[in-house]
Order: C-alpha cells, then structure tokens, then sequence
C-alpha cells in the first residue's frame, strides 16, 4: 500500500517533471512570445485605427466638436455668397449635416455630393420675408427657378469640395481600411493558434500572462510615439493644429483603454498561474 510520503513525493516528481519539460526548451518559449508580442501589438493597432480614424462616426464626432468644423462652413459660405446668399442662413445645425454627409460619402468611398436643398430653402423664407414688405413673392418666379438655382449650387459647391486632395484622401482610406482589416485577421489567427499551441503544451499561462503584459506596455510606447509624430504635424500646419491634437488626444485615450485592459489581463493571468502552482503544491 503506498503511503502518504510516497505519494506526495510522487506529486512533488510530477510537478518538477513539468517544470523541467517546461525548461527544457526555452528558446522555443522566447520564440513563441515574442511573436506573440508582435501579433497582439498588431492586432490592437488595428482594432484602435478600425475604431477612430477608419471611422465614420468617430471622425464626425470629432469634426463636429472642433474648430475645424467652423473652416468648413467657412469654405461652403464663400461659394454660397457668390449667388448672393448670406453667411448667416447656413447655421451649425445644417453644417453638422452636411459634415455627415460629406464623412459618410468619403468613407463610403464615395465623391462628396453635398443635397444644399434646405440652405436654398432657408434662402426663399429669407426672401420671401423681405419681399413680402412689397407685396411680393417667390412664387412669382417661374417654376423651374428655384430648382435651377439649387442644382447649379450643389454642382458648384461640390466641384469646390472634391479636390485632388480629397480623392486622394478616399484612396487612402479605403487602402488603410483593407490593410488593417487584413492585419486583424492575420494577427487574430495567429494569436489563436499560439493559444491551441500553448494549451497543448502546457504553458499558456505562462506564456501569455508574459505577452499580454510586456505586450501592453510595448502597445502604450507605440500610442505614446504616435500621438508625438501628430502634435508635431500639427505644429507644421497652424490652421489644422488644434484639429490634429484633438483627435490625436482622443486616439491615445481610446488606445489607452486597450492598454490598461491588456496589461490587466496579463496580471490576472499571473495570479492564475500562480494559484495553479500553490494548488499543485498542496496536492
């Protein structure tokens, strides 16, 4: 009959045979988390970039909250007063949607098709007001007029919006769209098989309590560099520079949320393994 002794001995061999195995080969573990490292470092990035700059909403709320907002009604009302419309017939609500429907056709891929249907309707109240004093109104004007007028309106306007810049600004992102889409998945892949591989092996506790911790911190100094590099664009570009630092703040917040999420991921994961040991201990 084995006794008590001979089996805790038993378990203490068993626990040092694995720890050994686990030893045995630790330039394969190097191996294995650094490119763990690399793929979760990737694979936030992308996650980051899918959920700020590629997108929509994120960038309309950033327009529509920054100073940026008051260039681009600025730009609209210059080609508006060329047909005798005042600046303060297009108020903020109708820039928040043309905003949304300029950033929704670019992220659609799409030119910028403005409808300045209702700043052209604004303009007949205002006129129908005036001319009223005389006993006048627009709908002594012929039928087609006013239609007229607000095609030639959208069709200057919109000529005005689509730049070279501007398509060139739709080209890029839907390449950076399929780049960090392809991105995520390869680095999903990736860090799924290394997690099969790690289980199978035994040491995925180990292994990525390592790559979600120093994986972290590594994914905090890129969004530290980052954010660097913008503020310093920025400062080339006096006009756009409080634009930049906005958004370049509200990129590293938002990737800073991934951050402490990770690197506490990695703690838990450390306190996993080592209650995983105490409780072989006392077994």
């Amino acid at each position: 009959m084995t006794t008590r002794s001979e089996l805790r001995a038993q378990r203490e061999e068993a626990i040092q045979a694995t720890s050994a195995e686990q030893n045995n080969h630790p330039q394969h573990h190097i191996i294995f988390r650094l490119w763990g490292i690399i793929c979760l470092i990737l694979m936030l990035l992308s996650i980051l970039l899918n959920s700020t700059l590629l997108n929509a909403s994120f960038v309309k709320d950033e327009i529509t909250n920054s100073s940026l907002e008051s260039l681009m009604l600025n730009q609209i009302n210059s080609s508006l007063t060329q047909y005798g419309i005042s600046t303060s017939v297009l108020k903020k609500s109708d820039t928040d949607k043309l905003i949304t429907q300029a950033v929704d056709q670019v992220y659609a891929g799409e030119k910028i098709n403005l409808d300045l249907s209702t700043v052209v309707n604004s303009v007949n109240d205002s006129v129908n007001s005036q001319l009223a004093q005389y006993g006048l109104s627009t709908s002594m004007l012929p039928a087609n007029g006013s239609s007229a007028i607000t095609s030639n309106i959208n069709s200057m306007v919109n000529s005005q919006l689509n730049t070279p810049e501007v398509t060139q600004v739709i080209s890029e992102i839907k390449l950076a769209k399929g780049i960090a889409n392809a991105v995520l998945v390869i680095s999903l892949l990736s860090l799924i098989i290394l997690i099969i591989k790690g289980i199978w092996q035994h040491h995925v506790l180990s292994s990525f309590s390592w790559i979600c911790l120093i994986g972290g911190i590594l994914y905090t100094g890129v969004l530290m560099a980052i954010h660097g590099i913008a503020i310093q664009v920025g400062q080339q570009q006096p006009d756009l520079s409080p634009f930049i630092v906005q958004v370049a703040d509200a990129f590293q917040q938002r990737g800073f949320n991934y951050s402490l999420l990770t690197i506490g991921f990695g703690i838990v994961l450390f306190i996993l393994q080592f209650g995983k040991r105490r409780w072989q201990e006392r077994r």
